[in-house]
């Protein structure tokens, strides 16, 4: 097994094993990186945080013991260091590309709040964090504000759809495909290379619109969490 604590090498190590589209840059930042592991096409990583978190990837990947909350793909032991599964989630990423979507921008901060609170009222971003790089929106026919999404910028560097929101009675209408389609093409405007999102596991429709606006799943997740 190799060992490292350079960010560098890490990053390295993902882009060799899964390509320019990977998961773990996503994750792994100057910030918060502690140290990678690669067993040949196993790979895992610990970052900092409360609890420290890690993901693990491949048929025999390092278990840190300093985690209290692991991301483990495409497998699911029933325990890992003292850790029971709790929920999954998959993570898809899309290469952004002038396709002729349109959203519009929103800059409405109560708007923006009113749909999430009515729709999407776990939403972990809100109007006015540091991280936001745009809010989009799409109308339906009777110019009300359907579906809604933010652009933000992770500590890694890399950009990421987040507080989708789909009001209750314009669901199931392709809404959420056209804004994420649309995020795409607006982010492509911005000189923003690619775009990932995390989803639950279980969110299918989700899932089914995102791959409609191009999005590819990378790596489906299940969560570990010390008792």
């Amino acid at each position: 097994m190799q060992e490292t604590s350079e960010i560098s090498v890490a990053l390295a190590w993902a882009t060799e094993i899964f390509g320019f589209s990977n998961v773990p840059k996503y994750y792994i930042s100057p910030g918060n990186f502690l140290s990678a592991y690669r067993d040949g096409e196993s790979f895992s990583f610990t970052v900092t945080g409360d609890p420290i978190y890690g993901h693990a990837y491949g048929k025999n990947p390092h278990y840190d013991p300093r985690w209290g909350k692991v991301a483990v793909a495409d497998h699911h032991p029933q325990e890992i260091l003292g850790a029971k599964p709790r929920y999954g989630f998959e993570f898809w990423a899309m290469q952004t590309a002038p396709t002729g979507a349109k959203i519009e921008v929103l800059a409405d901060a109560d708007l923006i709040n009113a749909l999430l609170d009515e729709s999407a009222p776990d939403s972990s971003v809100r109007p006015g964090g540091n991280e936001e790089i745009f809010w989009g929106g799409i109308r339906n026919a009777a110019d009300e504000v359907a579906a809604i999404g933010v652009l933000v910028k992770w500590q890694s560097g890399q950009y990421v759809l987040a507080s989708v929101a789909t009001r209750e009675s314009n669901r199931g209408k392709g809404y959420a495909t056209a804004l994420a389609a649309g995020i795409g093409a607006h982010a492509y405007s911005l000189g923003i290379a690619e775009i990932g999102l995390g989803v639950r596991d279980n969110n299918v429709a989700a899932q089914r619109a995102y791959a409609k606006a191009g999005f590819t799943r990378l790596a489906a997740f299940t969560n570990y969490f010390q008792e």
